[in-house]
């Protein structure tokens, strides 16, 4: 699985009815930094079209700065947001209150991953 993969489905996650309702709980914007890959991912929920995009956005309400590894483990479920700001596993900048909200998108992108079949 990779960090591509995983801002593929959180774009999935953003859109229809499905977006809307993450949008009433999470109304900002986010940039994703992977500080090992030096990708940088920005997620839109503020205005009329929802989506997630390669770069960043300007003056975006929270920065949230974390390696590939520990993405991947957000949205496996493995590692939760709160538990990896207070190890020190992610950074976060700007607006708190949206970066307690965060679970919802992270929770409605997990289940737009692809899932191993055998």
């Amino acid at each position: 699985m990779s960090v591509a993969l995983v801002f593929a489905a959180m774009g999935e996650a953003v859109q229809g009815d499905g977006g809307k309702t993450i949008q009433r709980k999470f109304k900002g914007s986010v940039v994703f930094k992977i500080s090992d890959t030096d990708d940088i991912y920005t997620l839109d929920l503020k205005g009329p079209t929802l989506s997630v995009t390669k770069g960043e956005q300007e003056n975006a309400d929270l920065t949230v700065i974390v390696d590939s590894e520990n993405m991947l483990k957000l949205i496996t479920g493995e590692l939760k947001p709160q538990q990896a700001f207070m190890r020190g596993k992610i950074k976060v900048k700007g607006k708190m209150n949206l970066a307690m909200k965060l679970t919802a998108v992270l929770t409605a992108t997990r289940k737009k991953m692809p899932t191993a079949k055998l």
